[in-house]
């Protein structure tokens, strides 16, 4: 059975060592707050176009919540994860290969390879988290569409920003694809918020 939990930031491998790429974060930290966008958006009267979504970090969900949740709105997701699991092996197997191909010493292509074999649980579970993530985006994106919402405003920090920017790229992507902006603004209240238009 799939879990989730935290990995930690991009690794980038050699014969060196093992190194970490600022900027790179992993995905599950996103999933908590995609998890209450779905429901809330899901959920919510649908009598407005217009969604102005406040998160309590209270109300806080844990990682089976997360999977239960998904689960609920695509009950085959788990084998859909395992499949795109099972190409990212395929990848991680390719790295390898193109290492064996170098010009390096013996000595430091089995370094590299054995860096790789090291943190090859970890690329795969931070590879589960954003296949998850990016489920959960999808699923934000068809509700969207299909209730035809036409503005997310939320507060205004860097997690809810990344979010947005996902949700934006997505419903922005593919065929069927509508164009987005995102601005931020003091409400009435003073409070600097997030605002996703949907065009």
């Amino acid at each position: 059975m799939l879990t989730l939990h935290y990995a930690g930031p991009k690794p980038f491998i050699n014969q060196h060592g093992v190194f970490f790429k600022d900027g790179k974060e992993d995905k599950y930290i996103y999933l908590r707050l995609a998890a209450k966008i779905l429901l809330f958006i899901d959920n919510i009267s649908k009598k407005s176009d217009h969604f102005i979504i406040t998160l309590h970090e209270k109300q806080d969900l844990t990682d089976n919540d997360i999977i239960d949740i998904i689960k609920f709105y695509e009950p085959d997701i788990e084998k859909k994860v395992l499949e795109e699991e099972q190409k990212y092996n395929i990848h991680i197997q390719e790295m390898i290969d193109e290492v064996k191909e170098t010009n390096l010493t013996d000595l430091e292509k089995d370094v590299w390879i054995k860096n790789i074999n090291i943190m090859k649980p970890y690329m795969l579970q931070r590879e589960i988290n954003k296949l998850y993530y990016i489920h959960y985006i999808k699923k934000i994106k068809q509700i969207i569409k299909h209730e035809n919402i036409k503005e997310l405003d939320i507060t205004f920090d860097l997690e809810h920003w990344h979010i947005l920017e996902s949700i934006a790229g997505n419903l922005e992507y593919g065929v069927d694809s509508v164009s987005t902006s995102m601005k931020a603004e003091a409400n009435e209240d003073g409070i600097l918020v997030l605002k996703l238009i949907i065009n």
